[in-house]
């Protein structure tokens, strides 16, 4: 996985808690403590360790962690990755632009695998962002969409139409701009 996601994950649980705890964590998690380089690759392993030790000490659950983590992620995936995009780009226009986004960081990046991401425009000011990994971060990519509405200052709603734990083919949500 992209460096930038365990580093986010990193300053998201000092931020929550702090430094001594996301230590413990990493222990408890039985992931080596490194220090995450954003540009480089780590194994998706260590996330799913990371986030399944956080959840045993949390007060929430490990859905409801992915989700706000996703929130805190979509600033950072945005300004690493927004000089795919052309220009003065909105909300709308970055996704509906995720699949060349997507393809560009996949050919330009070594070892970089992402999700497909799709995205539909259903009406004027509403477009649905599909998602399918075999990560299974469902929540972690309906945060994120969430933390690029808040990013871009949007009013505008993200709602979850389908899901593969639900047995569908892939995570289906709608972003409705008001």
């Amino acid at each position: 996985m992209h460096g930038i996601v365990h580093n986010t994950l990193k300053s998201y649980v000092g931020a929550k808690t702090d430094d001594e705890t996301w230590n413990a964590i990493v222990e408890r998690a039985g992931v080596e403590s490194t220090l995450y380089l954003p540009v480089s690759h780590y194994d998706d392993v260590e996330i799913d360790s990371i986030l399944e030790e956080l959840a045993s000490m949390a007060v929430q659950d490990r859905p409801a962690i992915e989700r706000d983590f996703g929130r805190t992620l979509a600033p950072e995936l945005y300004s690493t990755f927004d000089a795919h995009l052309d220009g003065e780009a909105g909300l709308l226009e970055l996704l509906t632009s995720i699949e060349s986004i997507t393809a560009n960081v996949e050919r330009t990046t070594e070892e970089t695998t992402l999700p497909d991401v799709t995205c539909t425009r259903e009406r004027d000011r509403v477009v649905v962002v599909r998602y399918d990994s075999h990560r299974d971060y469902c929540d972690l990519a309906h945060g994120v969409l969430e933390g690029l509405v808040a990013e871009f200052d949007a009013e505008a709603t993200v709602t979850e139409r389908a899901c593969t734990r639900n047995g569908a083919d892939d995570c289906a949500f709608r972003v409705e701009l008001e």
